[in-house]
């Protein structure tokens, strides 16, 4: 790790946590496979992930199969959670049905309870992204992934990428070599292959979709669907947007696209940048900027609308006092014996000062000026 990794980037953060989770067995392509659980967090980012290692003794004839398995398996999981976290609304639920006697609970619990142990030490973000991703990684000695092997798990196709050449797509880190399309990753072992190489490459791949997943969750902050503003959620206010901008600008958005301050090893950046551009990340950081930037507008405005409305009722009470005290120097005016014209010229100019602050004219303004700019439209 000291050869690979900049001591800058390791002094700025904290370390991940890691944690078993206990074993299971299950029936997937027709096999049966061992998996075992890790629970990784990422204290700086707050994500957490789960790695499950699927491992089988018996002879894999269809792995295309075994992928398709696993979605199921794990939605019977993940679609139950979205349904208790409220995000999986009225059209996702009129497309997806997971029947209540085949729901699972293979991590879904250990995050709800992990997220209700964590706010007791720190302070959540005021939004939640319900939605999670995963990606698949195949892990195999060279002789057992051949090239046409590898093109299929890639594309997760049983044609593959008939135009890509598989030899040339895979990155060298030390004794394995490594290729991916995003959704899906090959480490394939080399001569003599170590488990330190697989672990290395293999905590790149986390930390890259971790970078994922923190512009996929600001991309989607402070979304507020109709359901939940039926349930009573309500669109954040200005104070927590303006936190939520320095949080993205100034801790999350800074962590991704910096690969060279992680990393100084060559050929370990050479596959970290490979995952990071089939992974996307960039265009995900764009538009979590753009994100930032909508944010920024609708906070001036939100501010922009408050002073205004503050202004507005400052102006009513004025005009109210104004009309009392305008209203109460008539009589007084006549009582000290002034005629009626005096009053007149006397009153008529304050009634005037009164309508410059109490009547907003603002309508008026604007649409004086759309005229003018029709009229210098047609002169233009």
């Amino acid at each position: 790790m000291l050869r690979s990794w900049n001591l800058s980037y390791l002094a700025g953060h904290a370390p991940i946590i890691r944690h078993t989770l206990p074993e299971g067995r299950v029936d997937l392509g027709g096999v049966v496979w061992r998996y075992t659980r890790q629970l990784q967090l990422f204290p700086w980012l707050g994500i957490a992930s789960i790695n499950y290692r699927l491992s089988s003794d018996e002879a894999v004839a269809d792995l295309l199969r075994v992928y398709d398995d696993i979605i199921d398996w794990k939605n019977r999981d993940y679609i139950p959670y979205l349904d208790r976290m409220g995000a999986l609304g009225a059209s996702l639920s009129n497309q997806v049905a997971i029947a209540p006697e085949s729901e699972l609970d293979l991590h879904a619990g250990i995050i709800i309870r992990l997220r209700e142990a964590v706010a007791r030490f720190v302070e959540p973000r005021p939004f939640l992204y319900a939605f999670h991703d995963y990606r698949i990684c195949w892990i195999g000695d060279r002789q057992d992934l051949a090239d046409s092997t590898a093109r299929q798990l890639l594309w997760l196709s049983s044609t593959g990428d008939t135009t890509d050449d598989a030899e040339s797509t895979f990155f060298r880190a030390g004794t394995v070599e490594v290729a991916s399309s995003g959704w899906s990753t090959v480490i394939r072992g080399l001569t003599r292959a170590s488990d330190i190489d697989t672990a290395s490459v293999l905590g790149l791949l986390n930390l890259i979709h971790t970078h994922w997943c923190v512009c996929q969750m600001w991309i989607n902050a402070h979304e507020v669907t109709t359901s939940q503003l039926r349930a009573g959620w309500r669109h954040a206010d200005a104070h927590v947007l303006s936190a939520s901008q320095l949080a993205l600008a100034a801790a999350y958005l800074a962590e991704t696209r910096n690969l060279n301050v992680m990393l100084k090893d060559p050929e370990m950046l050479r596959v970290a940048e490979d995952l990071e551009a089939h992974f996307e990340v960039s265009k995900h950081h764009d538009t979590a900027q753009a994100r930032l930037r909508a944010l920024e507008s609708h906070t001036r405005q939100l501010g922009d609308y408050r002073s205004e409305v503050e202004l507005r009722r400052f102006q009513g009470l004025f005009a109210i006092s104004a009309a009392a005290s305008v209203a109460a120097l008539v009589p007084a005016l006549a009582q000290i014996g002034f005629s009626t014209t005096h009053i007149i010229t006397t009153v008529v100019p304050l009634a005037g000062i009164w309508a410059l602050f109490a009547v907003d004219y603002s309508p008026l303004r604007r649409s004086i000026a759309r005229e003018y700019r029709r009229l210098s439209g047609r002169e233009h």
